[in-house]
């Protein structure tokens, strides 16, 4: 999607949500990666469905679709990494979590945010 921050994350989950689950080697987190993982691999076996629904919607009215279906689609169909064997997309879609955890830039903005409010 249309993300307004600079250099969003591949994915919304922070060191704090990680520390929720009882930190990065606790079953709980590794609960969650794996129940991540098996949720993509359901949605990439379905992902020609997922395709053509988009499709049938283009002339929805939903303001990401209607400005320039085709590459809102295409975006879609890139994050299914339809090339990759289901192993290679585990091992893709692992990699994304962790550079979502430990992404910097989302931490200084959120510091920056904070502090202007504060001045404010």
């Amino acid at each position: 999607g249309k993300d307004p921050k600079p250099f969003p994350p591949p994915m919304r989950i922070c060191k704090e949500m990680v520390e929720g689950m009882g930190g990065n080697s606790s079953p709980g987190y590794q609960s969650f990666k794996s129940k991540c993982c098996q949720a993509f691999k359901i949605l990439r076996r379905h992902a020609k469905l997922i395709i053509n629904l988009l499709y049938l919607m283009t002339d929805s009215g939903i303001k990401d679709l209607c400005g320039d279906p085709q590459f809102a689609i295409l975006k879609v169909e890139q994050k299914f990494q339809a090339l990759m064997d289901d192993e290679q997309a585990e091992e893709h879609f692992l990699k994304l979590i962790d550079e979502s955890v430990n992404a910097l830039f989302p931490v200084m903005m959120e510091k920056f945010h904070k502090l202007s409010i504060a001045m404010q």
